[in-house]
This record gives structure tokens, sequence and C-alpha cells, in this order.
């Protein structure tokens, strides 16, 4: 059983990597099982063993990513400071690593970054509020996730030309709303 498995991580990392390569030069929704398979080495049905569709692995890339910029960060997140907010520190740190991480800056300099939105938000709000089933937590969460990522790619998209300092205190003031709403 583990030699099986073993296996499958190895297709599943095979089928990433690959997805990542192609990426590079080519807009997700372009890039098809086929080409994908053909430049993993592997077969159509070892994809679909391993996922119902390519979005699937979209998905998956992305929630990766997102883990990785979350990775030794700490648990900030879920400490607001006296005055209500975000450590403006942990702010500047999150900002930084995901402005490193290649694929999220891929995924937001893509032509329909748009279709890529609401993974991402999920794949932050999973990690910094994990699987709550109060609705209004998770949704409070959500939206100021979507709020920051938005404002993030509009901070992107104009060069980075607003400072990086003003970024990190809009995201401060815009925590506060959220962490009063979760009282």
């Amino acid at each position: 059983m583990d030699r099986r498995n073993a296996r499958a991580d190895r297709s599943k990392a095979m089928l990433k990597n690959s997805f990542l390569e192609l990426f590079r030069s080519k807009e997700p929704e372009k890039i098809t099982v086929v080409e994908l398979c053909r430049k993993a080495g592997l077969n159509r049905s070892t994809f679909y063993a391993h996922y119902d569709y390519m979005d699937e692995l979209i998905s998956e890339v992305l929630l990766e990513s997102v883990e990785k910029v979350f990775e030794g960060l700490g648990p900030q997140w879920d400490l607001p400071l006296e005055d209500g907010g975000v450590d403006r520190a942990f702010i500047a740190s999150y900002l930084k690593r995901f402005l490193n991480d290649p694929t999220l800056r891929r995924f937001c300099s893509c032509e329909n970054s748009g279709n890529y939105r609401t993974l991402l938000i999920r794949a932050h709000v999973d990690l910094t509020l994990g699987h709550s089933a109060d609705p209004v937590e998770y949704y409070t969460a959500y939206f100021h996730n979507a709020g920051v990522l938005n404002l993030l790619l509009e901070w992107l998209g104009k060069g980075s030309e607003i400072p990086e300092q003003a970024v990190v205190e809009i995201i401060h003031e815009f925590s506060k709303v959220m962490y009063r709403a979760r009282r």
C-alpha cells in the first residue's frame, strides 16, 4: 500500500510541476489535460485518477502557494493588537512573502486573474480561520480576505506605486473591522 501511495504522490507532483512549467508562459485556462500529461510523461487516465477537472489541480496549486506564504509567519493573524487590528509587522511580512511567490504573482497577472480570486480567497480563509461552522465568522473572514486580495491586485496592477507602508496601514485598518465583527 505504501508503494502505491508513493507512486500516486509522485504522479501528482509531476502533474503539478508540469502545470507550473506550462503556466510560466501560458494562461491556466489554455493549458489542456492532454498537453499537461504529455509534459509530465503521464497518460490522461493518471490525471483523472487524481483530478476530475483542471480547476481541481489549479485549486491545489494555489492552496499550496498560499500555504507557503503563511509558513513560518506564526499565529499573529488570530491575535488582534490592543487597537483591534492585525500586527503591522505581520502584515508587512505577509506582503513580502505574497509578492515574492512566483506562482501567486503569476496568477495575479493572468489575463483572467478574476477567475482565480475566489480560489485565492478561499485558500486564505481556510488557512487563517479553518473550516469554521459559524457562517458569520466565515463570511466576515471571506469579505476581509476579498478586500485585501483586491487591494493587492490593484496595487500590483498600478506597479506598486503606492508606498508599501500605506498598503500595510490600509490592511491593518481593514483588519479592525474584521475583528470587531468577530466579537
